[in-house]
């Protein structure tokens, strides 16, 4: 029985393992390349021409279009040309017309410069003339007066009086008073007017005419810089010593 079993077995090993059927090849056939070398050498350089002639034709091209794109960008660059210069033309026009303008300007300015100078020792003398008579006593009243100024072509002069400060000129004036003069009080008189400083009497003398007695009397006040009008500067906005002056005077007729 187990004989049996085994070729049973063997049986179906055997049927298992068959072996696959073989594939039939077919030969091909030869093949013979019966062109001589000189047709084979002359398609290949045809080839190679017609490859050469394309890229001939793409150089071609090429520099074509980059000539007529340096031609276009060239007849731009003349068109701006043209305008820049019809434009630089047109300013020399205008600026042929317009060429006394700075001349002008010019002289202008030098008015203006010697004007400053001229003007720059400038005092507005009648306002502090009339400050002056304002401050007096009713019995006072002024006979003279000179003046001394500051000139644009010399420097002020050195004080006379060490007592004296600094100053860039001065008013004198002769006053006849009718009853003794209280020279105090005249001095803070003089001294409270803006732009006055340094006030002294230097004579007081009893005089006589007509039957009546008077006494004259002599005094000098010193000017400050704030006196100068500077009317063509530049001055802040704010009241000047002229129209303090001008206060003054009207205060002493009040």
């Amino acid at each position: 029985m187990s004989t049996v079993l085994d070729r049973g077995r063997t049986r179906g090993k055997q049927k298992t393992t068959a072996p696959a059927p073989a594939r039939t090849v077919v030969p091909t056939m030869p093949q013979v390349n019966l062109l001589p070398p000189e047709v084979r050498a002359a398609r290949s350089l045809a080839v190679v021409k017609r490859w050469l002639g394309i890229s001939l034709l793409a150089v071609v091209v090429v520099v074509g279009l980059a000539y007529a794109f340096a031609q276009l960008v060239r007849a731009q660059a003349d068109n701006e040309l043209a305008d820049a210069d019809a434009q630089t033309m047109q300013l020399q026009a205008e600026e042929r017309q317009y060429a006394e303008v700075p001349l002008v300007l010019g002289q202008i300015a030098d008015i203006e410069e010697a004007r400053l100078v001229g003007t720059a020792t400038e005092i507005p003398w009648k306002p502090y003339v009339d400050a002056i008579a304002a401050v007096l006593p009713a019995d006072v009243s002024i006979d003279s007066l000179s003046v001394q100024g500051p000139s644009p072509f010399a420097a002020p002069t050195d004080p006379l009086d060490p007592l004296q400060g600094a100053s860039i000129g001065s008013i004198s004036f002769e006053m006849r008073s009718k009853t003794v003069p209280n020279t105090s009080d005249m001095l803070d008189a003089f001294a409270g007017v803006p732009g006055l400083a340094d006030p002294w009497v230097s004579s007081v003398t009893a005089s006589e005419e007509e039957g009546s007695t008077f006494y004259a009397v002599s005094a000098t006040v010193q000017l400050t810089e704030s006196t100068l009008s500077g009317r063509f500067e530049d001055v802040p906005d704010e009241a000047t010593d002229e129209d303090a002056a001008d206060a003054a005077a009207t205060e002493g007729e009040g």
